[in-house]
């Protein structure tokens, strides 16, 4: 028995030794754990000192201390300008102003549509002719150029002259519009035209007026170089023709061909006259008396006076 105690004692023995030794490695281990972990906490101090200087040296003006020194604003001067009564006269002027802006642009009232157009001085030109040509049907009454909307109207044959006056406040248009009056009748093969004070031949709309200057031209030899057939005259003929009559009343109506231009039978006389196409009015009425005085006293005989040269001729 004295044998197994001892061998008891034995085993405690070494088994105390063996957990001291456990906790003698354990113990190493973790002070060198320790150690690493002290360690790496010093090199990362280290380069997070590192990274500041090099912060630090990119920063200008910095004091000693390592600070950053902040800017210091100064608002005095946005307070003296919010006290200031010329800056809020000034804002509430703009705003006043964005507020009308805003009004006229989306009030209704503001746009222009036939009901807010009158056009005066139409005898024989409809309004909604003109309505539709001046094109501002739904326009905002603050852009509408009356000039551009007088050029539009004028572009209708038949209208002479379009003054336009506007009244935005009001938003009202009045048009005044001068027809065109016939200045002579061309009577061709394809009817009778109104002649313009340029030539433009246009078939006629309302009542002609009476005692108009009348060219009769069958197959319409006097229309303008380069126009269509019976669409214009030529100028130079119509002027001939105007002088003319104004000069002979009682020559309507004048003839016109291509081979001899205007011509007519003289009033109160025999004699035809060849008086083509020139505007010399002038030297062709002295050489029409001239031939009238050479044909009375009998010097000459003939029943045509041809004017269309420098010389007259009688034949």
């Amino acid at each position: 028995m004295a044998s197994a105690a001892k061998s008891r004692q034995a085993k405690t023995q070494q088994s105390d030794a063996s957990r001291r030794a456990a906790s003698l490695h354990a113990a190493q281990r973790e002070a060198a754990r320790s150690r690493m972990a002290q360690r790496r906490r010093q090199q990362l101090k280290q380069q997070v000192q590192q990274r500041m200087r090099t912060f630090e040296s990119l920063l200008p003006g910095l004091p000693e201390t390592g600070g950053v020194a902040l800017p210091r604003w100064d608002f005095a001067p946005l307070k003296r300008l919010a006290r200031s009564r010329l800056l809020w006269a000034l804002l509430a002027a703009l705003a006043i102003a964005g507020g009308l802006t805003a009004w006229f642009a989306l009030d209704e009232r503001w746009y222009i549509y036939r009901e807010d157009v009158h056009f005066n001085g139409l005898s024989y030109l409809e309004a909604e002719e003109l309505w539709r040509l001046s094109a501002i049907d739904g326009w905002q009454v603050f852009w509408i150029d009356a000039d551009e909307v007088s050029r539009r109207l004028r572009q209708n044959p038949y209208v002479a002259e379009a003054r336009v006056h506007i009244a935005p406040l009001a938003a009202r248009v009045t048009v005044d519009i001068t027809e065109v009056r016939p200045v002579a009748l061309w009577v061709t093969d394809e009817g009778t035209r109104w002649l313009r004070e340029d030539g433009l031949a246009l078939p006629p709309r309302g009542a002609t007026p009476p005692g108009l200057l009348q060219i009769l031209d069958g197959p319409a030899d006097a229309t303008l170089a380069g126009a269509p057939r019976g669409s214009a005259i030529d100028p130079a003929v119509l002027r001939s023709a105007q002088a003319l009559a104004n000069r002979l009343p009682g020559v309507s109506p004048l003839r016109y061909n291509a081979l001899v231009g205007l011509n007519f039978r003289l009033p109160n006389s025999p004699y035809w006259v060849y008086w083509g196409d020139g505007d010399e009015v002038e030297a062709k009425l002295e050489n029409l008396a001239a031939a009238e005085l050479l044909l009375a006293s009998g010097r000459a005989q003939g029943s045509v006076i041809d004017l269309r040269f420098e010389r007259p001729y009688i034949k």
